[in-house]
């Protein structure tokens, strides 16, 4: 079965482009406008292998709020943080998660999932 990757992005341009170079890997995307829907995917399935999350989004809760109840329900989730005008500091990432600058290049973005999804 091939992994299924949850990318979490507000802005669909930025979320359709995340999708189609995630599924360049051969893996199943999965997207979600905010962090309120990408909670509900997460309660009802059990296919996710890794979630990708943008920090500033409209709802509830952000990005970084849905990724820390992802650590604290799903703590071997692996999960991407990024952010273009926010920095997270290392000592904040659980071991299984990391933090991406937006914008990011198709090389620095497929390293970041092959290094929680090898093929």
């Amino acid at each position: 079965m091939c992994p299924t990757v949850l990318v979490v992005e507000d802005d669909e341009i930025l979320r359709s482009l995340l999708v189609e170079a995630i599924s360049l890997l051969g893996l199943t995307v999965i997207d979600c406008v905010s962090a309120d829907d990408a909670l509900c995917v997460l309660e009802g399935s059990t296919s996710i292998s890794l979630v990708m999350t943008d920090v500033c989004m409209p709802g509830s809760m952000d990005g970084l709020d849905l990724a820390k109840v992802i650590w604290s329900r799903w703590p071997r989730l692996p999960v991407i943080v990024t952010s273009g005008d926010r920095s997270i500091p290392d000592g904040l990432m659980p071991v299984n998660a990391m933090f991406l600058r937006k914008p990011s290049s198709l090389d620095v973005l497929h390293m970041a999932v092959r290094k929680y999804l090898p093929a």
